[in-house]
């Protein structure tokens, strides 16, 4: 009986190369290739159990039959013209991760048995990808199987995505060839296929997958396009497209029905101006929309908010302008009703108000929210007595709202005050009233901005409070960073599902990266853009993936037609 795949060579463990319950060598075939990152397998008997094991080919070596470089130089007489009378002698061998075996065994496979290149299904069986619960397997991309072939396809357990046994997702990669923001995006849009395969083919099932994708833009006005044609996906449709297909997916679109929301221009109702986008939304708060929403101590820095004595006084201005009522905090209708009102009426009279605190923290305070309101003026709104706020929807949905935070890129701290209220909403209502199976998808890239390592405001406690308890109440972040050892270690370390594009070498050898080992790491320098290699806990080795090419634009300069051009299937319309 002929194997599937050709035998490469067979296990060996020669002094110095020894074999461990992880990790084993094999010499490679003089007419075979081995190259590193295939999936390889052998079997093996080991007292008297037959077993099998996958594992990753970390890296091949080539070793002469010479002593030094002294003697292959000698060969050639020291002149690289001459020819020697005897070919060289020499051996390929490769290192090897195990990744599975089967039956459970915690030893290495014995010398001299076949090692042979893995079939898809048996590729699949080293990550465990049979073990994954019946619509718990969510395809990202391919399996890469050395330089450029594969074993079929890559894919993460939901299960440590969206909650049960972990949550979250934090991808790390430099800018540019890191492309965190494609594989964020192709997550969202997978994730919204799948919620509507669900509804069509469990329309009665109360508890089936629902989300709602919240995508900050953090970076000029590029994901203000996702619903048109990425112009280089149609200029090689069949190329990219053959991609998707081997995903299952035979007809990839852009997004659509996307909700667009920016920053409101100071003194005007409509949102700054996006070219090309004359449907995008406005968004804002008022003083009342700030007490309603429990927003007050968000609006302040780091460094005020820690110090004792100004910090309580914040509290205390809060409570002055907060009546409790059953229906939640409202906004008194005896104190200032606008930004504007406030700054006037704390100025005139701090002297008689909050008279447990000292002239300079009042002044302090004064400086401060005076900043704030100058700053924020649009966003914040100074002398209106309602604005626009961000109010997310409660139930799921089938396209995603990307909320604009580049508007406001003048104002980091106005940034923060944004994604810290979105969050807060969320976890607020979430904590009153849970609907099972419903997923919030909050995609945040640049998250040393927002949970930097050295910071302990209430923005980054609350970053650091969604990555530990957020998925129990189904807050999924989806988060990215150029450098992770620059975020607060919470929030990296409780994403259960970590994916790496291209990183500098000087970040990878961070305290944060030690848990990939010394191949990833060096892979992990080397990667193509398209390449990510995925770990989630059930896996013993990262897996190396290609991410398809999206169909969906990531800047206005990639964008081409309006998604509802002639041709364009509507989700529902597609193939699933």
């Amino acid at each position: 009986m002929t194997t599937p795949y050709p035998v490469l060579g067979r296990a060996a463990a020669p002094p110095e190369h020894e074999s461990t319950s992880g990790t084993f060598y094999f010499w490679v075939d003089h007419e075979q290739t081995v190259e590193r990152t295939q999936i390889v397998t052998t079997q093996s008997t080991v007292g008297g159990r037959v077993i099998t094991f996958v594992g990753v080919v970390q890296e091949v070596y080539r070793r002469s039959r010479q002593k030094d470089i002294g003697e292959e130089a000698a060969r050639f007489d020291g002149r690289s013209s001459s020819t020697p009378p005897f070919a060289s002698e020499g051996v390929t061998f490769a290192e090897v991760a195990i990744l599975r075996t089967d039956p459970v065994a915690h030893t290495p496979p014995r010398e001299e048995s076949e090692v042979r290149l893995a079939t898809p299904a048996e590729a699949a069986k080293g990550y465990g990808l049979d073990r994954m619960k019946e619509g718990q397997r969510l395809d990202v991309g391919l399996l890469r199987n050395g330089g450029t072939a594969f074993a079929g396809r890559a894919a993460i357990d939901l299960d440590f995505l969206l909650g049960k046994n972990g949550g979250h997702l934090n991808v790390n990669g430099i800018a540019g060839l890191g492309t965190k923001s494609t594989l964020l995006l192709t997550v969202n849009w997978l994730l919204l296929r799948e919620a509507e395969r669900l509804r069509l083919s469990r329309p009665s099932d109360a508890n089936r997958l629902q989300v709602v994708p919240v995508i900050f833009n953090v970076k000029n006005y590029d994901l203000f396009f996702i619903d048109r044609w990425n112009k280089d996906y149609q200029a090689d449709e069949l190329t990219y497209k053959a991609d998707w297909q081997e995903m299952g997916i035979p007809n990839p679109q852009p997004f659509s029905q996307v909700t667009f929301l920016a920053p409101q221009q100071k003194g005007l109702a409509n949102s700054i101006n996006i070219s090309n986008r004359p449907d995008v939304k406005p968004y804002s708060w008022s003083l009342k929309d700030i007490i309603e929403h429990r927003l007050f101590t968000f609006l302040f820095s780091e460094d005020d908010i820690n110090d004792a004595n100004f910090g309580g006084l914040v509290g205390e201005m809060e409570d002055w302008l907060t009546n409790e009522t059953d229906a939640g905090p409202k906004l008194r209708p005896d104190r200032p009703q606008t930004f504007g009102k406030l700054l006037d009426e704390f100025r005139e009279n701090k002297d008689s108000l909050f008279t447990d605190y000292v002239k300079g923290t009042k002044g302090k305070l004064l400086r401060r929210l005076k900043y704030i309101v100058q700053e924020g003026d649009g966003v914040l709104r100074r002398n209106d007595s309602t604005g626009n706020p961000l109010i997310i929807p409660t139930v799921g949905r089938e396209s995603p709202i990307v909320i604009d935070l580049h508007g406001i890129y003048q104002t980091p701290s106005l940034q923060r005050f944004v994604v810290a209220a979105v969050f807060h909403q969320i976890m607020q209502a979430q904590s009153k009233k849970q609907v099972k199976g419903l997923r919030y998808l909050i995609t945040l890239d640049e998250l040393n901005r927002f949970a930097p390592k050295d910071s302990r405001d209430p923005i980054t406690n609350l970053l650091e409070t969604v990555a530990a308890e957020g998925r129990s109440q189904g807050v999924i972040l989806l988060g990215a960073q150029q450098q992770a050892s620059l975020v607060k270690p919470r929030v990296i370390e409780n994403a259960a599902v970590r994916a790496v594009g291209r990183s500098g070498t000087l970040e990878l050898g961070a305290e944060v990266w030690k848990f990939l080992g010394p191949s990833a790491r060096s892979a992990a320098a080397q990667l193509l853009p398209e390449e990510k290699l995925l770990y989630q806990p059930s896996f013993r080795e990262p897996m190396l993936a290609k991410i398809p090419f999206p169909p969906f634009a990531l800047s206005e300069n990639d964008a081409a037609q309006p998604a509802n051009a002639p041709g364009y299937l509507s989700r529902a319309e597609a193939d699933f």
